[in-house]
């Protein structure tokens, strides 16, 4: 296994810089999708707030493994983005769960959440001075018209309406967080910019994690392992994502989740509807 891995790793480092980035990017849809998934399973029996902090807990204890990450620590350039960055993405992973533990479909809670696309442009401009091309910018717009024409079904049912607020707000604190990753990877090295991340929002979840806490069963706990796995794997693969280009590329690639999150949610969800039962509940 080791090899293996080492070998994909070798394969990547010999591609061009943005070549890189489109690996990792991709890499990274993947693994939030298989995320998302997990979290949508465990939303309909365990709290959201439980969920959110096992996912940043769960990585912690992983990132451990790697010493130097955490002490490095010590030393952390840009304390204040740091902090910017855990308590965006803290935010946004929780209104996420929310969303998810709502009757809103897997593809629909993915194509709200790309919606930060369109405002990481402007705001990629603005923090980091990365500039966007005319064709960037109309393909980003035509996506968000994609978003709105989706999202406007759910506006008029009151058991959705909930998830897409949730879901809204997911969005434009992601987009500062994405924003924020991308500002420390100037600086920082991507395993301790996870290390980082992992401790902050850990540190911002363990009390109203405990006050809401619910013991989950084997499957369960299988199922919270998972989430800290993949979601490990997704912040390591997106900061790699951003070190190799600007978000003003890596961003928009994020859209292949939307296809990806149909397909699971047909799968997965989508099969019940038809009279068929292809996974059984945790």
């Amino acid at each position: 296994m080791r090899a293996q891995l080492a070998s994909i790793f070798g394969m990547i480092g010999a591609m061009s810089m943005t070549a890189q980035a489109v690996a990792w990017a991709l890499a990274s849809s993947i693994t939030f999708q298989a995320l998302s998934t997990l979290m949508k399973m465990l939303g309909a029996s365990l709290p959201p707030l439980e969920i959110a902090f096992v996912r940043g807990a769960a990585a912690l204890v992983l990132v451990a493994v790697t010493w130097q990450a955490l002490r490095d620590l010590r030393s952390l350039p840009d304390p204040n983005i740091h902090l910017l960055r855990a308590g965006l993405g803290t935010v946004a992973l929780l209104c996420s769960v929310y969303a998810l533990s709502t009757k809103l479909p897997l593809a629909l809670v993915s194509i709200i959440l790309y919606s930060r696309i369109l405002m990481m442009i402007p705001l990629a401009r603005v923090t980091l001075g990365e500039r966007a091309g005319p064709a960037l910018w109309a393909a980003t717009l035509i996506g968000f018209g994609g978003v709105v024409l989706a999202v406007s079904p759910s506006l008029t049912l009151p058991d959705q309406l909930l998830g897409v607020a949730a879901m809204i707000a997911a969005a434009v604190t992601s987009a500062g967080s994405q924003l924020a990753v991308r500002r420390l990877t100037l600086t920082t090295p991507s395993s301790v910019i996870v290390a980082a991340y992992a401790a902050l929002s850990t540190l911002l979840l363990v009390v109203p994690a405990a006050w809401v806490w619910v013991t989950p069963t084997l499957a369960e706990a299988g199922g919270l392992l998972g989430i800290g796995l993949f979601g490990m794997a997704a912040l390591y693969c997106t900061a790699q994502a951003y070190r190799f280009a600007p978000a003003t590329i890596v961003a928009p690639l994020s859209f292949i989740e939307i296809p990806l999150a149909a397909a699971l949610d047909y799968s997965l969800w989508g099969s019940r509807r038809h009279g068929r039962r292809w996974l059984a509940p945790l």
